[in-house]
């Protein structure tokens, strides 16, 4: 039986080499994310897509791992409280998987990203939550 360090450290690691293998295979789904002098984003702009990319890939891969754990717990323990944490973990997927940049392409719309810092930033305090509260599962 693995501990729980080492099953938040497994879950963590796996969505940390989904989110990098998405940002690097991102240009090649979309040419406008691309680099370069035939048009698409600019490089500071594509990098912030990029940086968003990878924050809301791992949420979603460590959200699933998430959910997964409370289904567990709630089989075993079928309560109001078992039954909210996984209503949080599925609306946190939600989130998660919206503010992909890969949902509009998988979509066939057309993404219109905004520059700044605050293109990712709330999901990474989010994706910081998700891998406490998958910790805090595993205890």
């Amino acid at each position: 039986m693995r501990t729980p360090l080492a099953k938040t450290l497994g879950v963590t690691f796996a969505g940390l080499v989904c989110a990098l293998l998405g940002a690097v295979f991102f240009p090649c789904l979309d040419p406008a994310f691309a680099y370069g002098p035939k048009g698409g984003l600019p490089p500071a702009l594509a990098l912030v897509v990029k940086a968003k990319l990878f924050v809301t890939t791992f949420n979603l891969v460590v959200l699933l791992a998430l959910m997964r754990s409370y289904l567990a717990i709630y089989r075993g323990l079928a309560n109001k409280y078992t039954r909210s944490l996984i209503a949080l973990s599925v609306l946190l997927g939600l989130y998660a998987a919206t503010s992909n940049p890969l949902l509009p392409l998988l979509l066939g719309l057309s993404p219109r990203p905004s520059f700044g810092v605050f293109l990712f930033l709330p999901d990474l305090f989010v994706g910081l939550a998700i891998v406490v509260l998958y910790y805090q599962s595993q205890t």
